[in-house]
C-alpha cells in the first residue's frame, strides 16, 4: 500500500484533500448562513484554494505552503461574517494549514523558516479571534493559543518525525543494497579464486605426470633393447602414473560442474615417494616427532608442495637426483623439507621460478603458512615450508 500511495501520491492527494475540503465547506455551511455573496464568494475561494494545495502537498510541498499560507492571511484579513459574526480565521478548514506546514517539513527538509512563519501566523491568528470576540477576550485568547499555536507544534513535531523516520529507512535499504552488492562481489571473488585454486591443481598434476611419465618412457626406450623385462616394468608405471593423473584431473574438473572442492587422489606421502621411486628416483622420507591429525587444505598443502618439488627437481636435474623430503612436527608445527642434491643456482627462485614455485607460495599463504626456496652453485635446492597451528581451518 505504501508503494502504491507513493506511486501515485498525486492521485492519492487529491481525493484526500476533496474529501477535506468538502468536510469542511459542509461543517461551514451554518457559519455562512447570512453573509452576502462577496463574502461567500471569498470564504469559498480560500477554501478551493486550500483544498488545491492540501492535493499537490506532497508533489510541491513549497509552493503548496507558500500559497496556504497568502490564502489564510486573506481569511484573516475578512470582516466577521454570518449570523454569528464568527471571524473567518476560525472556520474549520484552516486546520488544512498545518497539514502543510507538517508537509514542507517533512518532504523538504526544512524547518526554521516554516514554523517561524507558522508561529506568526498563529500568533495572527489569535489577536484576529480576540479582536472578533471582545466578550471574554482573556478566555477567547487561551483557547485560541492553545489551538494555533499547539498545532503548529504539532505539525511540526510530526514533519520532522517524519522526515528522520525516512531517512532512516532509506539509510537501511542503501545499506541492504550495499551488503547485496558486496556479498555478490564476495561470490564472484570465491568463484575466481576457486577456479584459480583448480587451474594451480591441474597444473601441478599435469606437470608432475608428465615428468614421471616421460622419464619412464625415455628410460624405457633406452633399455628396451637389452633388457625388456625392466622396460616392460617402466612402461607399467608410467601406465599407471597416467591412470592416477586422469583420475585426479576428472576429480579436478568435477569441481566445475558442482562446485565442491576436491580430495586429491593419492594424498599419501608414503604412496608419493614409492611412485617417484619407481621412476627411478632416489627419494627419501624421513618423519621427525609424532604426527598428528591436520587439516583438509594444510594436508592437500603438504602433499603439493613435496610433489611439485620432487618434479622439479627430476625436470631440471635429473633422474639421477637425490631427494630428502622430511617432516618436522613441534608441539602445534609442522615444518616440510624438500632438499636435492642438485648443482644449484644463484637465480632467485622465488621471484621467477615459474608457475609451480608461484603456486607453492600462495598455497602457503592460503593457509597462513610460510613458503622459502634457497639455492646456491654447487649446494643444491632446499624447498621449505612451515605452518600452524595445526588443523587450522584457513
Amino acid at each position: 500500500m505504501r508503494t502504491s500511495t507513493t506511486e501515485h501520491r498525486l492521485v492519492v492527494d487529491s481525493a484526500v484533500a476533496v474529501f477535506c475540503g468538502v468536510l469542511g465547506g459542509w461543517v461551514s455551511l451554518g457559519t455562512l448562513r447570512g453573509a452576502n455573496a462577496v463574502e461567500v464568494g471569498a470564504v469559498v475561494a480560500v477554501l478551493v484554494g486550500l483544498t488545491a494545495c492540501l492535493a499537490v502537498r506532497r508533489s510541491w510541498p513549497t509552493v503548496a505552503f507558500v500559497v496556504g499560507s497568502g490564502l489564510v492571511l486573506g481569511l484573516v484579513s475578512l470582516p466577521n461574517i454570518g449570523e454569528q459574526a464568527v471571524p473567518p480565521i476560525l472556520l474549520p478548514f484552516s486546520l488544512i494549514h498545518p497539514a502543510l506546514l507538517y508537509s514542507v517539513v517533512a518532504y523538504t527538509g526544512r524547518s526554521a523558516l516554516p514554523v517561524a512563519c507558522g508561529l506568526l501566523g498563529a500568533g495572527i491568528a489569535v489577536v484576529r479571534g480576540v479582536i472578533g470576540f471582545p466578550v471574554d477576550p482573556w478566555g477567547t485568547a487561551g483557547v485560541l493559543a492553545a489551538a494555533a499555536f499547539g498545532s503548529v507544534l504539532a505539525a511540526w513535531a510530526l514533519g520532522r518525525y517524519q522526515r528522520i523516520r525516512v531517512a532512516y529507512v532509506q539509510s537501511l535499504e542503501e545499506r541492504a543494497a550495499q551488503a547485496e552488492l558486496l556479498r555478490e562481489q564476495q561470490v564472484r571473488e570465491a568463484i575466481a579464486a576457486e577456479r584459480r585454486l583448480i587451474a594451480r591443481e591441474i597444473h601441478d598434476v599435469a606437470a608432475h605426470s608428465l615428468a614421471v611419465v616421460l622419464a619412464q618412457a625415455d628410460t624405457a626406450r633406452l633399455v628396451f633393447d637389452r633388457d625388456r623385462e625392466k622396460a616392460r616394468e617402466m612402461i607399467g608405471t608410467a601406465v599407471d602414473v597416467g591412470r592416477r593423473a586422469m583420475g585426479e584431473l576428472r576429480s579436478m574438473l568435477g569441481v566445475l560442474r558442482t562446485g565442491d572442492e576436491p580430495e586429491p587422489a593419492g594424498q599419501d606421502l608414503a604412496e608419493l615417494v614409492e611412485t617417484f621411486r619407481r621412476a627411478g628416483a632416489d627419494v627419501e622420507l624421513v618423519q621427525r616427532g609424532e604426527p598428528r591429525e591436520i587439516g583438509t587444505a594444510q594436508r592437500h598443502a603438504v602433499y603439493r608442495i613435496v610433489q611439485e618439488s620432487v618434479t622439479n627437481a627430476l625436470k631440471h636435474v635429473g633422474p639421477d637426483v637425490t631427494c630428502r623430503v622430511a617432516l618436522d612436527w613441534a608441539d602445534d608445527r609442522l615444518t616440510v623439507t624438500v632438499a636435492d642434491d642438485g648443482p644449484g643456482t644463484s637465480a632467485d627462485l622465488t621471484a621467477g621460478g615459474g608457475f609451480g614455485i608461484v603456486g607453492m607460495a600462495e598455497r602457503m599463504r592460503q593457509i597462513g603458512g610460510e613458503f622459502d626456496v634457497r639455492s646456491a652453485p654447487g649446494e643444491g635446492t632446499e624447498v621449505r615450508a612451515g605452518f600452524g597451528p595445526l588443523g587450522a581451518a584457513r
